[in-house]
């Protein structure tokens, strides 16, 4: 009887565990693991979107920071301008070559993250809006999920 009851522990929680497991994706030799053209064009889709979306807000946060009225206030808006810019061009070029391996979307992801560093930067540095925070949090949380896609360095 104690036998049954283990084996059927046993079972249970073999079931749980695999119905628990993320499930797999293909492998290729370059990558752990692949990810498919509609995933990157999602991610670059979003990322478009959003930073459009922070760019606004954060024009709005700065003018009403610390900031407002330095140096600094012009260069912080030209970062987010910039990251904007950036995300507009890599939807543009994934959206002619539709090849996430292409250099010139690779060329074009790396230029995106580095204006994203620089946004990055300023966020951390300086203290916005909660909200203007969120919106940093979910393009940041997409600027790392193209990293990962690039094996880049993830913004932190």
């Amino acid at each position: 009887m104690h036998s049954n009851l283990l084996k059927a522990a046993s079972v249970g929680l073999g079931a749980f565990l695999w119905a628990a497991a993320p499930p797999l994706r293909a492998q290729d030799a370059n990558r752990d693991v692949v990810i498919s053209k509609t995933d990157v064009g999602s991610v670059i889709d979003r990322v478009a979107k959003r930073s459009g979306d922070f760019k606004e807000e954060f024009d709005k946060a700065v003018e009403h920071s610390l900031i407002d009225g330095t140096k600094l206030e012009g260069r912080a808006k030209q970062r987010a301008d910039d990251l904007h810019d950036a995300a507009k061009k890599l939807k543009d070029v994934f959206g002619d070559k539709r090849d996430k391996n292409d250099p010139a979307v690779r060329d074009q992801a790396d230029k995106t993250l580095a204006a994203a560093s620089d946004v990055n930067q300023v966020m951390q540095n300086h203290r916005f809006t909660d909200k203007l925070q969120r919106d940093w949090d979910l393009l940041r949380s997409d600027m790392n999920a193209l990293a990962a896609v690039y094996d880049l360095s993830l913004l932190q």
